[in-house]
């Protein structure tokens, strides 16, 4: 029952392999390989935007705030630093 492909919407194809026929070689100018076909899923149209859970909302929103203090503690940083530099220059 492990390899029921029932429910999965799978489909098997054939690739062509390289082997020559039985019959004799491979006929020239004729590729050995072919590419299987490509299939491209679309794009859902516009999904209704949904109203996020309380708790996850909250949490986007704590570590917003903290990328955002994070950035402004890399701006004093490297004014400092170069604070620095300019008040003690290297020899």
């Amino acid at each position: 029952m492990a390899n029921h492909p029932r429910g999965r919407g799978r489909t098997v194809r054939a690739v062509p392999s390289n082997r020559p026929p039985a019959g004799g070689g491979m006929e020239p100018g004729v590729p050995s390989y072919t590419e299987p076909e490509v299939r491209r899923w679309p794009h859902p149209i516009e999904e209704t935007p949904r109203t996020p859970e309380p708790s996850l909302h909250y949490i986007r929103c704590a570590l917003s705030y903290q990328n955002q203090l994070l950035a402004d503690i890399k701006v004093l940083l490297e004014q400092l630093a170069a604070n620095a530099e300019d008040a003690h220059p290297a020899s």
